[in-house]
């Protein structure tokens, strides 16, 4: 009895927890649509795929395989990134006004024709893969950075953060967030980060912080910097945040990524403002040398 009861309080937390993060999401929504943020997707489904040693060339031919097929079908647009450090691992980024339009999308996979037709690309990007997984995740704008900032048809490369919580500690997460935020205005930083909370695919509570860059300059002197932040909060404030990060956190992982063109489908308006990165021309095919042996033309 003790058990179901213990199992039957779980369920009842993990429903509230569900709902309350769908009010969040559906507010954060409406904020952002409000203002205008076209390029910042309210819902963001997250595929991490883990690549096998050498297979990046032949799992890139079949992501833009996947891409061209999701550009034809009209499907949700989606940010193809390539890991820089860390194993060897791709991100997709796919954007989602809503979890309702994620079910219209499953809709267009039952069409048919269509569902057969990713069911082949699936299984040729198995052949590449070590594991997968997915997840979805809610835009936090209250927690993000110059979010009005960010231009997806500008980035070019991504650090990404992931902080993995400890059980109830997503308030204190909050906290810091904001004393980061108001250190990094002080400080005059100017890149965007933004925060998407995960509500999906995950055995812990996870914050993901996306850093676009233009350039890997703003490694050096952008907000992954963490010296212009301790200088504007003050040594004191900063030290005691980074000591009681042990009782916030499991674990916290920094990685960086580049964006690949070629396994990204995007809104035409963002590949406008750099077509020649975001819509490549095939690499032109050499003319065969010709063989020593050939015969000479008839006449010759």
């Amino acid at each position: 009895m003790k058990k179901t009861c213990s199992f039957m309080a779980a369920v009842a937390l993990c429903l509230i927890s569900i709902a309350s993060r769908k009010a969040i999401a559906q507010d954060t929504a409406s904020q952002d649509m409000a203002a205008g943020h076209r390029q910042i997707p309210p819902v963001l489904e997250i595929i991490v795929e883990n690549l096998k040693e050498g297979h990046g060339a032949a799992h890139m031919k079949v992501e833009s395989d996947w891409a061209g097929a999701a550009r034809r079908h009209k499907m949700a647009n989606s940010l193809g990134l390539v890991s820089m450090t860390g194993p060897s691992t791709a991100w997709f980024l796919v954007a989602h006004a809503s979890f309702a339009g994620i079910g219209e999308e499953e809709k267009v996979f039952d069409t048919p024709g269509v569902r057969a037709e990713f069911d082949a690309l699936e299984a040729r990007d198995g052949e590449h893969r070590v594991s997968s997984r997915s997840m979805y995740a809610i835009f936090r704008k209250d927690l993000s950075y110059h979010a009005e900032d960010f231009s997806l048809g500008k980035t070019r490369y991504s650090g990404i953060t992931i902080f993995h919580m400890k059980l109830g500690h997503d308030s204190d997460f909050e906290e810091g967030s904001k004393k980061f935020i108001a250190a990094d205005e002080k400080a005059g930083l100017k890149d965007p980060w933004l925060v998407y909370q995960v509500v999906g695919g995950t055995p812990d509570d996870e914050f993901i912080a996306f850093s676009p860059m233009e350039s890997l300059k703003s490694v050096d002197d952008g907000p992954m910097n963490d010296k212009a932040a301790r200088e504007a909060m003050g040594a004191d404030e900063y030290d005691r945040l980074m000591k009681g990060s042990g009782d916030v956190f499991t674990a916290i992982n920094f990685n960086l990524y580049s964006v690949n063109p070629r396994m990204s489908y995007i809104a035409k308006e963002d590949e406008d403002s750099d077509p020649a990165f975001w819509r490549p021309k095939p690499a032109a095919m050499k003319p065969a040398a010709p063989s020593a042996s050939a015969k000479p033309a008839s006449g010759q």
